[in-house]
Formats: structure tokens, C-alpha cells, sequence
């Protein structure tokens, strides 16, 4: 997010760039990263800070704990954050503790709201960063989430097929005729499967979730380093899960009762 040279959007584009890191951000990369001057950008995530919408670490800045209440509060019937943790719970355990994930696509991303993992996945959720449009540029597309949203978007999906995109292993499919085919097979079955494409080791497999208008609203997956995401069991499930989400968010109340 550019700088509008106003206070919320200065607020918002601080706070986008904390909550898009892998880990807490410096002043000076929190500079960088949004294009604020420095004394502003330092007075601001001091502010917030003090509001407890930011965290100071010795590390740099990270989100604080009343963002985590607002996400809270603005669960609801109907919304991803509430109806999605059963599925994930499911399908990991059926993928014996390889990570489950689901992410809503928002502006270009896909935004990243909810991961179930077995406790050998711990420390790789803490060091790696999730991959997205913004760190990988048109390469997003190898990435099973990236590919059913470049899939479901006609100009993307034909950019994509007549540029193709760099590689990020010796695995990835990049030239635009490689690429055309995947998109078109991801939007006619509403899944997406790579195997070592984006990180050597490791797979992922996913399924769109659509809304009543057949338009994408996210995604649900697995990724993880055995070969379970390879399985048509599993995808079967995967797909199976993602129709069951849908069908409970279309078919949830416009406004739920608020839990005092």
C-alpha cells in the first residue's frame, strides 16, 4: 500500500505491512516497506503501541493483542474464521499432522486466516514465510492457492499464459504452455496439486471455495513434505470440504446473535 499522505491511511498501510511479514518488523524495514517518512512512521507505531494495536519487540514491531479482539469480535455465522477449524482439524488428522491451511482471497492475496499442524511442522510454521503474489510476483501462480486464483481470474489467467513466470525449482512448470493447461484444468475442477515447484520437499494440494455466484471466496489445502497431498483420497476429501464450507457460508444468517 502506497503513502496517501493521510492518518488512517498511513495507520493502515503500517499496520498491512506488520501483519504481510514473517516476523516483527524494524523501523527501518517498516520504513522501507511502506514509503513513510521515518519520524512519522516511528511516532505512528508508537501511538499504536500505546493503543496495544502494536507490539514492540526487540525484534521490531508486531501485531498487538486488540487487533486479536477485534478478530474476535468480527467472527461470526458465515464468516471463514468460525466456520472453517472443523474442517481443518479433519483434514489434517486424516493427512497424519501434515499442515491444513485456509486462506480468503482479499486484494490481490491470498490472505492466509487459519493453519492446523502436527508438532513436527512447528518450528518449519515459525522460519518459513507463506508464500504470496507480493514476494513472488507472477511465480505465485506455481503455488497451489495461487494457481485456483489466477484460475478463476480471466486477465490474470491469461497473462499468466502468454508471459509464463520464473522458476523456483527445477520442478516448476513456467512456460506458458505449461502453465495455460494447469489454470485451465484448476478452474475446471476447482483443484490445484504441485509437487516441489515452489520448495524442494515439499507439496500442496487445493480446492476453491466458491460462493452462491460460483465466484472464488478462498481457498483450503495441505502442504507438508510426505506424499500424502498426491492421493486422490485426499483430494477427494479436500474437495469435499471445500463444497461443505461453502454450502454452511451460503447458507449462514446475514447477522448472528453476538456472544456477550
Amino acid at each position: 500500500m502506497s503513502d496517501d499522505h493521510t492518518v488512517v491511511g498511513r495507520v493502515v498501510a503500517i499496520t498491512d505491512a506488520i501483519a504481510a511479514a514473517s516476523g516483527p518488523l524494524t523501523l527501518a524495514a517498516l520504513t522501507r516497506s511502506t514509503g513513510i517518512p521515518k519520524p512519522t512512521v516511528r511516532r505512528i507505531a508508537n501511538d499504536l503501541v500505546r493503543h496495544h494495536v502494536l507490539e514492540a519487540t526487540r525484534a521490531g514491531y508486531r501485531l498487538g493483542p486488540r487487533l486479536s479482539y477485534y478478530g474476535f469480535r468480527a467472527g461470526r455465522a458465515g464468516d471463514l474464521s468460525v466456520v472453517v477449524p472443523p474442517y481443518l482439524r479433519d483434514l489434517s488428522l486424516r493427512a497424519h499432522g501434515e499442515v491444513s491451511w485456509c486462506g480468503e482471497f482479499f486484494r490481490g492475496e491470498l490472505d492466509f486466516r487459519q493453519l492446523v499442524f502436527g508438532h513436527e511442522y512447528r518450528a518449519d510454521i515459525k522460519s518459513q514465510t507463506w508464500p504470496s503474489r507480493a514476494l513472488l510476483g507472477p511465480s505465485f501462480a506455481l503455488t497451489a492457492g495461487g494457481r485456483l486464483q489466477a484460475a478463476f481470474d480471466g486477465a490474470l489467467s491469461e497473462q499468466l499464459a502468454q508471459t509464463g513466470c520464473r522458476p523456483l525449482t527445477r520442478y516448476s512448470a513456467t512456460a506458458p504452455r505449461e502453465l495455460r493447461l494447469l489454470l485451465e484444468q484448476a478452474r475446471a475442477t476447482g483443484l490445484a496439486y504441485e509437487r516441489e515447484q515452489v520448495t524442494p520437499g515439499w507439496s500442496c494440494v487445493a480446492a476453491v471455495i466458491l460462493d452462491a455466484e460460483e465466484r472464488p471466496l478462498g481457498a483450503i489445502g495441505l502442504t507438508g513434505r510426505s506424499s500424502v497431498a498426491a492421493q486422490r483420497s485426499t483430494q477427494r476429501a479436500l474437495i469435499a470440504a471445500a463444497d461443505a464450507i461453502g454450502r454452511e457460508l451460503r447458507s449462514a444468517p446475514r447477522a448472528a446473535r453476538v456472544i456477550e
